[in-house]
């Protein structure tokens, strides 16, 4: 019995990857690996053909040790090790802040979070941008990085602002006057400012009460000295609650609509091919 049931354990870490993947054509696709605090999922997506996707989560409330189930998984489904189109390890840390490029050092990328956060941010990594031209520096831990590091060698590992970051910055720029990006999540929201050209300001603020959103967006706002007549919102959420509380407020607000399966993180990925 004891003999049945481990083996039965076994077979649950198998995953059934549904027939619209082809993964004989596994280099026409995106391999896309969330990393939350407490939960891990992964996406294979084709942008090619937003027909062609798939999403498997493992959240914190069923497996009380996320990584080492995901790690399981890994080794137990061999698509992983497929060539893809490109694979990206998505880090979803709030331990993260944006330095201008002509002030950054890579030797102080340490000191930065130390000056801003008391937690141990495990290994400090950092990623340039572009547009607008900043470093983004965060961390993640050790044992996620060694493993991601040792198990996807063509995995590039970036931090979650910046396909939110640069996507915008890229579509704004033919927009007069300033505009406000809140991506709106189950634990709080993020709120990206844009004038025309510049990027300016990025931040996470936690929280879960609806009313404590419309605040942070509205004190943001503010102390920009945006105008509620010409300047923009922009809004990615599943439902319209933040746009219908932000109306009163604000004249311009726009809903970005997110698809039901892919996060916008992902979609953004596809399109600035980072």
């Amino acid at each position: 019995m004891l003999k049945k049931r481990l083996f039965l354990n076994v077979l649950k870490m198998k995953i059934q990857i549904p027939e619209n993947i082809d993964l004989n054509c596994s280099e026409q696709y995106i391999l896309a690996i969330e990393v939350h605090s407490d939960q891990i999922s992964f996406f294979l997506y084709n942008p090619v053909k937003n027909s062609d996707y798939f999403h498997y989560s493992i959240s914190g409330d069923k497996k009380p040790d996320v990584f080492s189930y995901f790690q399981n998984i890994f080794f137990d489904n061999d698509f992983f090790t497929l060539p893809f189109k490109k694979i990206y390890i998505i880090n979803y840390t709030q331990v993260f802040t944006f330095i201008p490029t002509l002030l950054y050092e890579e030797k102080d990328k340490e000191e930065y979070l130390k000056f801003l956060f008391t937690e141990n941010a495990g290994r400090i990594l950092h990623q340039t941008v572009q547009k607008p031209e900043m470093v983004i520096v965060y961390g993640m831990s050790e044992n996620k990085y060694n493993f991601f590091q040792r198990s996807f060698a063509d995995a590039r590992i970036i931090h979650y602002t910046v396909p939110l970051i640069t996507y915008f910055q890229e579509k704004g720029q033919l927009i007069n006057g300033n505009r406000m990006i809140i991506n709106k999540r189950k634990e709080g929201i993020d709120i990206f400012c844009f004038s025309r050209d510049n990027f300016l300001l990025g931040n996470h603020f936690t929280c879960s009460q609806l009313s404590d959103a419309v605040y942070y967006a509205l004190f943001v706002w503010r102390q920009l000295k945006f105008n509620q007549l010409k300047d923009f919102i922009y809004i990615l959420e599943e439902k319209g609650d933040l746009k219908n509380r932000l109306k009163d407020y604000v004249c311009n607000i726009v809903s970005i609509e997110r698809q039901e399966a892919v996060p916008f993180e992902i979609t953004a990925l596809s399109l600035c091919e980072l």
